[in-house]
């Protein structure tokens, strides 16, 4: 037997659409006229991890600290990925504001260094129509989608790590100017990655010297791991005392997509107890770590006596799993990979609020173009929350869309299958497709917030799980997805026999 990837899906994937947006000549706009943005990112942390939520107990003081300056949204999400790097078409979703579905594969189908180097981008990203707008653009951190994705939307950049994973002791990184051009490739053994990235944040802050407002996009590579924290902050997180989850397992109930990916073989199957709390334990240490980075700039940014004038956005690119549902990964649309922390923190922006209203991570970039008065490009297919964060509005979607298939072109095709769900006011159904078998889940999302309780087989719900099915097959068709629920995988793998 061997698999065919379905041709229309390929060909869908291939297609590079270009934008249809603003491509206007660079603007110059005074330092007084726009308020600066501040985009702070962590890698793989979910949204339970912030300590003030009361939900998991990590420490996380400049987090807390944003939420009460600032406007959270408490249903927050990414739409999902093609592939296990999640992280990668997250961070291209968000650059562009447009779904995976739609975006060119050799953007975020990244399985090396050398072909992270190769992607090379259409569509318009923020930091680009930011730039083209009068903003004075730096970068540091992880940089997943390329090197052209750079050059295109900063002007400079400082410690950029351009792949997926590393080490957090001795990051190879580089430095860009929009004039120099890259740097030689250096390292620094010593410092904790936050930190490098936090140090060169810090930098531009005490040395900008543009006349424009700045846009800082900060992108850290942890809690990622390996999750190799500072001694001194292991030291405040002892494995024994890990609380380990409501809805820990030993394995997954039923078979589902790269079960056995690199992200799961971090732990031993079945799943105990004793290496969930280590796992958690360490991702806590690096959270808090990350933290002390984040208040940091924080601090840099009063300093600079930039911070009345500046939009600070925080964010994650994805969640994890760390030890529920007998998981250790993101490549689900359990709550625990999907969904992120939403932060906005600015000038006119309410402080210490909490909005319920649905959002995905690439709603930023339409976002933040409201936030600051510009207009929207037409290549954006999110939406605007800045009627949320301001009150004027309660939502600005009914419903969200969540999706996940193992890549075509994964070397083990055993790992294969998909997933799609839908949540529509409390309740989200999650349809799987493995192994030629389709599995329902429906979940009461407030009543059972660690989906536990699977609510299908209960006949009360049976006109539920119709309505949803409709609503998902609605936003599937909306958004471009590829899928089609009637097919073995959503058909975008094909089997057929072969001797």
């Amino acid at each position: 037997m061997k698999y065919k990837i379905n041709s229309n899906y390929y060909r869908l994937l291939l297609a590079i659409t270009l934008f249809v947006g603003c491509k206007a000549e660079t603007k110059t706009v005074a330092k007084s006229d726009k308020p600066n943005i501040l985009f702070l990112f962590t890698d793989d942390q979910r949204y339970t991890s912030v300590g003030s939520l009361g939900i998991e107990e990590v420490l996380t003081p400049a987090l807390d600290a944003l939420m009460e300056q600032g406007t959270s949204f408490t249903n927050s999400y990414i739409l999902g990925a093609p592939h296990g790097a999640v992280c990668s078409p997250s961070r291209a979703m968000l650059m562009t504001g447009r779904h995976y579905f739609n975006l060119e594969p050799n953007v975020y189908a990244q399985f090396s260094v050398a072909d992270s180097l190769k992607g090379v981008s259409k569509h318009l990203t923020f930091p680009e129509y930011f730039k083209a707008n009068g903003y004075h653009t730096f970068a540091t951190g992880k940089q997943h989608n390329g090197v052209q994705w750079v050059e295109k939307g900063f002007d400079e950049g400082k410690s950029l790590y351009l792949g997926g994973m590393t080490k957090h002791f001795g990051t190879k990184v580089k430095d860009f100017n929009k004039e120099r051009g890259w740097s030689k490739p250096y390292i620094n053994k010593e410092k904790f990655s936050s930190e490098l990235f936090a140090d060169a944040a810090i930098d531009f802050l005490e040395n900008d010297k543009s006349d424009s407002p700045f846009l800082m996009y900060v992108a850290f590579t942890a809690p990622h791991d390996p999750r190799t924290a500072p001694k001194e902050y292991h030291a405040m997180y002892l494995e024994e005392e890990a609380k380990v989850p409501e809805n820990f397992m030993e394995g997954h109930p039923f078979p589902i997509a790269d079960m056995k990916i690199r992200d799961e073989k971090l732990a031993a199957f079945p799943r105990t107890k004793k290496e969930v709390k280590k796992h958690i334990s360490d991702y806590h240490a690096m959270i808090t770590a990350t933290d002390t980075q984040i208040e940091r700039v924080l601090e840099a940014l009063k300093a600079s006596g930039n911070a009345d004038n500046t939009i600070i956005v925080f964010s994650g690119d994805n969640g994890l799993a760390v030890g529920q549902h007998g998981l250790l990964g993101k490549q689900s649309v359990y709550e625990h990979s999907i969904k992120v922390p939403l932060i906005f923190v600015g000038p006119g922006i309410p402080k210490n609020q909490k909005r319920e209203a649905f959002a995905y991570l690439h709603d930023v970039f339409p976002t933040l173009c409201g936030l600051v008065d510009i207009d929207i490009p037409e290549s954006i297919q999110t939406e605007n929350l800045s009627s949320i964060l301001s009150g004027e509005k309660k939502q600005v979607r009914p419903s969200m869309l969540y999706a996940y298939n193992a890549w075509p072109g994964d070397k083990k095709p055993t790992q294969r299958g998909a997933h799609r769900a839908v949540r529509k006011g409390d309740y989200k159904l999650i349809v799987s497709s493995k192994d030629g078998k389709v599995t329902y889940q429906l979940f009461n999302i407030k009543n059972d917030p660690w989906e536990m309780e699977n609510l299908i087989s209960y006949l009360e719900f049976k006109n539920k799980k119709s309505d949803l099915l409709i609503e998902l097959k609605s936003l599937m068709k909306k958004t471009g997805d590829p899928a089609d629920l009637n097919e073995e995988m959503f058909g975008l793998y094909s089997l057929e026999q072969s001797e």
